[in-house]
């Protein structure tokens, strides 16, 4: 081909699903989108616009929003974070709270995470990533060797949570890396457990968070430690 690769001649324009415009262009807007199309007849259509970025979205005859786990995009951004901590006050502000599970959601952000996904009231996982190299090296921080049996297994968790969305996975690699905690870093192993009391959170594990705070309690830690930990590991 003797176009060059960076010369922007065509544009294509993914079109997500949705099982109503209407519902659907509403949603954005409140996350502080702006309606720039919007046609109900003879058929759905409708556009939405922030930052220079846009989203499409055809009405889909039948579509269930809880299956539709195979349609969505990347939206890249300067700030994640930033974006995350926005419209998780717009969620707080329409619907008193931010959900993290159900239709919509947004997944969980912690700090010096790099991305977040956002499923709409469709079923559609947009996912929000912050420009730059950051997104790339988190990923591969899993892949590191020079790095203990603890740590390793947060980074692959990580991976499993933020990148997957996957937090059973993320807590079975937790778990299996508990099994062998004898003689690592109590602060290192403290990490561990704190994700792990999140994740069961998330999952409505009971059972998961009472052993893990026991075990919490059994490091001898003092205050300060497990602040400084704790401030790690929050959601944003």
């Amino acid at each position: 081909m003797s176009e060059s690769s960076t010369t922007k001649e065509w544009l294509t324009i993914p079109i997500l699903p949705c099982a109503s415009v209407v519902e659907a262009l509403d949603f954005w807007t409140m996350l502080g989108y702006t309606i720039t199309y919007k046609q109900t007849r003879p058929y759905q259509y409708g556009v939405v616009e922030r930052g220079g970025s846009a989203l499409h979205f055809g009405y889909m005859k039948g579509l269930d929003k809880h299956s539709n786990s195979y349609t969505g995009c990347l939206v890249i951004v300067q700030d994640a974070a930033a974006v995350y901590k926005e419209f998780a006050s717009r969620f707080k502000e329409y619907n008193g709270k931010v959900p993290n599970t159900g239709i919509p959601r947004i997944s969980r952000m912690k700090p010096g995470a790099t991305r977040f996904t956002l499923t709409d009231v469709s079923g559609n996982a947009v996912i929000f990533v912050s420009h730059g190299e950051r997104d790339q090296e988190e990923w591969e921080e899993a892949n590191k060797t020079d790095q203990s049996r603890m740590m390793k297994a947060l980074a692959i968790a990580k991976r499993f949570r933020d990148y997957k969305n996957d937090d059973t996975m993320a807590a079975q690699t937790l778990d299996v890396a508990l099994k062998h905690r004898d003689g690592e870093s109590p602060l290192e192993v403290a990490e561990v457990l704190l994700m792990r009391i999140e994740l069961a959170a998330a999952m409505n594990d009971e059972k998961g968070a009472t052993e893990c705070n026991t075990i919490l309690q059994q490091l001898g830690l003092t205050d300060d430690e497990l602040l400084l930990i704790n401030k790690r590991n929050r959601t944003i």
